[in-house]
C-alpha cells in the first residue's frame, strides 16, 4: 500500500542532494509517494524548519511519514529520532526541529534510533542495489540525509518493528530537543510579538494568531531601529494599493504583513525576530 513520505530539508536544489535522498527512500521503500515539503529553509534555521513543519504536517494523510533533515550537528552524538504520534510518524535530528509539530499531533511514543543496529536489520529487509550501496558501507559523517535518515524512513514504511533498532525514551514531547514558537505577550491594550517566518514572497508572518485581532486593530512593525505603521488589518492582499504595506490575516492561523504587488521583507528591510505591536481600536 502506498505510504506519503514529506521530505523538509535546507539543502536547496542547487546540488543533488535532496535527489539522492529520495533516491535511497524510494530503492528502500517503492511503495513510499514522497513529497518535497520544501527545502528552502535558511541553512541550519531549526526555528523556520519547526515552524513550516508545525504548519504543514496535518495536510496529509494518516500514516504519512515527515522527514525533516536541518541538521547543524550532523555526524555529532545528537540522537536520531522517530516519534509517533496519534495519526503520523515525525523523523529527524533530536535538535528541537520536530517538538513543535510532535507535540501539536499528540505524542505516543519516541524512539531513539541506534544507526547501527538500523542499518544490520535494514540489510535483511532491503535488497536493491542501492540500498546494498548504501548499507554496505560506513556512513558519510556529513550526509546522514542519505545514509541513516532515508533507510530509516524506508525500515519505518515497511512496517518494521521500531523496538528492534532503537529505544523508547518516552510517550510525551517533553524527553525531546525543544525549538518553541513562543506566542506574543497579550494585553488588555496592546498585544506585543514578533516575526517568526518569512516567505519566499517576502511575507513577514508573525506570532500573532488571527483570532487574537479584530477589524480595528492597528499593528506596528520595528524594523532596522524604526516603528512602521502598517494599518489595520485585512483579508485580502488587494485591499491595500499596489506597492503599499498591509497586514492580513494569513493561511497559516497567523498575521502576516505583506505588500501588493511587492515584498514585505525588501520593501521594509525586516527579518526574523522583528517586533510586531498591536494596538487595540
Amino acid at each position: 500500500m502506498r505510504r506519503t513520505v514529506t521530505f523538509t530539508s535546507d539543502f536547496g536544489y542547487h546540488d543533488t542532494y535532496v535527489a539522492e535522498v529520495r533516491g535511497v527512500i524510494e530503492a528502500c521503500a517503492p511503495s513510499a509517494h514522497v513529497i518535497d515539503l520544501t527545502h528552502g529553509i535558511g541553512r541550519g534555521d531549526l526555528l523556520a524548519c519547526s515552524f513550516v513543519l508545525l504548519s504543514s504536517y496535518s495536510y496529509f494523510e494518516e500514516s504519512s511519514v515527515h522527514l525533516a533533515v536541518v541538521d547543524p550537528g550532523v555526524g555529532t552524538e545528537r540522537g536520531i529520532l522517530a516519534v509517533e504520534t496519534g495519526e503520523y510518524t515525525f523523523v529527524g535530528p533530536d535538535n528541537g526541529i520536530l517538538y513543535e509539530a510532535a507535540n501539536s499531533s499528540g505524542v505516543r511514543c519516541i524512539f531513539e534510533v541506534d544507526p547501527e543496529r538500523l542499518r544490520s536489520k535494514a540489510k535483511k529487509i532491503f535488497t536493491s542495489r542501492v540500498a546494498e550501496r548504501v548499507l554496505g558501507s560506513d556512513p558519510s559523517s556529513t550526509f546522514h540525509g542519505r545514509d541513516i535518515f532515508a533507510p530509516l524512513v524506508g525500515y519505518i514504511v515497511a512496517g518494521a518493528p521500531m523496538e528492534e533498532i532503537g529505544s523508547a525514551t518516552g510517550s510525551t514531547a517533553g524527553s525531546m530537543e525543544r525549538v518553541e514558537i513562543t506566542g506574543p505577550d497579550v494585553r488588555e491594550d496592546q498585544i506585543v510579538g514578533s516575526v517568526i517566518y518569512v516567505d519566499r514572497f517576502g511575507n513577514l508572518i508573525t506570532n500573532v494568531g488571527n483570532k487574537l485581532v479584530g477589524p480595528d486593530d492597528e499593528l506596528f512593525l520595528k524594523a532596522g531601529g524604526k516603528l512602521v505603521r502598517v494599518g489595520k488589518i485585512r483579508r485580502t492582499y488587494a485591499e491595500a494599493p499596489p506597492g503599499l504595506c498591509i497586514s492580513v490575516t494569513g493561511s497559516r492561523g497567523y498575521v502576516e504583513i505583506a505588500v501588493n504587488g511587492g515584498s514585505a521583507k525588501q520593501t521594509l528591510g525586516a527579518c526574523t525576530g522583528d517586533d510586531i505591536l498591536v494596538l487595540r481600536g
